[in-house]
């Protein structure tokens, strides 16, 4: 079992080699699931990853964090198999199983020897068709959720993020994180977890996407006998739809030796044309590490911080673009202002073509890596099948880096930065912050 154990784990370290050009074969089964299969024989190994759409998205506005409760509960017990006999059977395996909420999906994905294809499959199919959500599991789940965020609390890093969607998306579907509320927690219900199962957890709103080295005629047939008369019993809940609010900065008082700071404005959703010109523009600004500007003028030049980073998130509906960073109390507010000056230049100025040929080479040298194994090319393949990305993206990836301008990136900026109205959340000692950023 060690040995078998250790195979798998290095299905996330061995090469897939085979991932250009890889062939897909997709289908849409009669309850409208969709099947994504790829075979890939460079190890013995097959890894099954389902989507299904909907995440905290779609959470109650007085429940968040039900999509995550309910999706972790998955797991944890089905009509024919406790949680320990699950994990047993995991273990014997020398497999992987996890199911997992997202701001957009709920998840199952198992990992496990081609020869135990079927084995796995059924695992996924129980957890995703017949969970038990039995009160002892529940309350089990609960008490370890609520001591997770409780804990979290002393993390200024997550006190900052969940203040930061908060002011940026108020109560609109990205406003809260996956993982709630501690007073949500305690209140949601066994039946409001039937209910979320029933009316939320589709099939015709699944995709599954296996690879791995299990012919795809078999993956095809053992998923249709698993999953294809799977049916939803319940009525999906519309996704909220709630304006949000003005931008806005928040100081959040807390006593430490280091301010963390969020800057940023609502983003781009995952499937917007500009997204290879803003990808390139965000590696430049602060998402390329040393050579990013944020990193020269912040930590190498001013000293003010360890790292700074940015990022626009991939997501169904327009995301977050954010600037992260910690820095000594005492340089909040220059390490603010330096923000607001680099994105207003980039707004204002664009791009030099030598910053572009840079962070070309980088992430088209990079993005093999994003390829590497089985389990990082079904995940991988999943998200490309969930925004709908096409059946060349992978192939073409580089080509299309390789042809964005400095003209495009140039006008990417002015269209989807907007200095002048960008949200900041300050976690720090409010008597030592508040003085440098009136």
């Amino acid at each position: 079992m060690v040995a078998i154990a250790c195979l798998i784990a290095l299905a996330g370290a061995l090469p897939t080699r085979a991932a250009p050009g890889l062939k897909v074969e997709r289908e849409t089964l009669p309850n409208g699931l969709r099947l994504a299969l790829a075979q890939q024989s460079a190890v013995p190994i097959v890894a099954l990853t389902c989507l299904i759409d909907g995440g905290a998205r779609v959470d109650p506005q007085d429940r968040p964090g039900l999509a995550g409760f309910t999706a972790a509960l998955l797991e944890e017990g089905t009509a024919t198999r406790s949680s320990q006999e699950i994990a047993r059977l995991v273990d014997s395996l020398g497999g992987s199983l996890d199911t997992a909420a997202g701001t957009d999906w709920v998840s199952a994905s198992v990992a496990v020897l081609s020869r135990d294809w079927d084995t796995g499959v059924e695992l996924v199919a129980e957890s995703l068709r017949r969970p038990a959500f039995r009160v002892e599991d529940i309350e089990r789940l609960r008490a370890e959720s609520l001591g997770e965020l409780q804990a979290a609390e002393d993390n200024p890093g997550y006190v900052a993020t969940r203040a930061f969607r908060r002011a940026l998306f108020g109560e609109g579907p990205y406003g809260h994180l996956v993982d709630g509320t501690p007073e949500s927690l305690r209140a949601i219900s066994r039946d409001e977890v039937l209910a979320f199962h029933a009316d939320e957890i589709r099939p015709e709103r699944t995709i599954c996407v296996a690879v791995g080295d299990v012919p795809t005629d078999r993956m095809r047939a053992v998923l249709a006998q698993r999953l294809g008369d799977w049916t939803a019993t319940g009525t999906p809940r519309p996704a909220p739809s709630v304006s949000p609010p003005a931008p806005s900065r928040a100081l959040v008082d807390k006593p430490i030796s280091q301010a963390n700071i969020i800057v940023g404005q609502i983003g781009v959703a995952r499937t917007d044309p500009d997204y290879f010109p803003i990808l390139l523009m965000n590696h430049i600004l602060g998402g390329g590490g040393f050579t990013s500007r944020l990193m020269k003028i912040i930590r190498t030049e001013g000293g003010l911080a360890y790292a700074v980073d940015s990022s626009f998130s991939s997501t169904r509906l327009p995301g977050p673009f954010q600037v992260v960073l910690q820095t000594k109390v005492e340089s909040a507010g220059e390490a603010l202002s330096l923000v607001h000056r680099e994105v207003q230049r980039l707004h204002d100025e664009g791009v030099t073509q030598a910053e572009l040929d840079q962070a070309k080479a980088f992430l088209t040298g990079s993005f093999p890596l994003r390829l590497d194994s089985i389990t990082k090319l079904g995940g991988f393949l999943a998200q490309v099948e969930y925004f709908g990305l096409g059946d060349d993206y992978i192939d073409r990836y580089a080509e299309r880096v390789g042809a964005v301008t400095v003209e495009a990136v140039g006008k990417a900026a002015q269209e989807h930065l907007d200095p002048e109205h960008l949200v900041e959340v300050i976690v720090g000692p409010e008597q030592a912050i508040a003085p440098q950023i009136k």
